[in-house]
């Protein structure tokens, strides 16, 4: 007997699977690449913007620093310059008062009174003079109260031939407390 053969002369469809998916990935595999890329692009793009951003904040607080740094030796400097200019307020505050006071002192001297010395120590004016008449040293003391506004003693009187010689401190009412 002879023997049957069957031919069949459709193509398997194992086959068709296979060609249609190598005709898909020929004709959308392209575009899946594509857009695969443009997205790639796209992250890059924004990492470069993040990047500079970063670098530029950076720059920006390296520029705050520096002018921080800067501002702090003026602050420093105009501190330190402040601290002098008070100390110089101060003295000359100071030395107007003495001013003021010495002025006052010998504006208060009788004519007949000679001044030999003055001296300053710490709030007290010491003066030392002559005169040739008592009387003038006393009217010298009360008028010195009364002006100037300070407590006047007369701490030492001598008299040698004829001259009254005397001792004067001046306090100054605020201080003597």
């Amino acid at each position: 007997m002879a023997k049957q053969f069957r031919f069949n002369l459709l193509i398997k469809k194992e086959r068709a699977m296979l060609s249609e998916a190598v005709s898909f990935l020929n004709s959308y595999a392209k575009y899946v690449i594509v857009l695969t890329q443009i997205i790639v692009l796209f992250v890059f793009f924004i990492k470069i913007i993040l990047d500079q951003t970063v670098i530029d904040l950076k720059e920006s607080i390296d520029q705050k620093n520096q002018i921080i740094l800067t501002a702090k030796e003026m602050i420093e400097n105009n501190n330190t310059i402040a601290l002098k200019l008070n100390e110089i307020e101060t003295i000359i505050n100071g030395n107007d008062f003495y001013y003021q006071t010495l002025k006052s002192i010998l504006s208060n001297v009788p004519r007949s009174i000679t001044i030999n010395t003055i001296s300053l120590a710490k709030n007290r004016f010491f003066l030392e003079g002559e005169s040739e008449k008592h009387l003038d040293i006393q009217k010298m003391q009360i008028r010195l109260t009364n002006k100037v506004k300070k407590k006047v003693i007369v701490e030492h009187i001598s008299k040698k031939g004829g001259i009254y010689y005397f001792k004067i401190n001046i306090l100054d009412e605020e201080q003597k407390s």
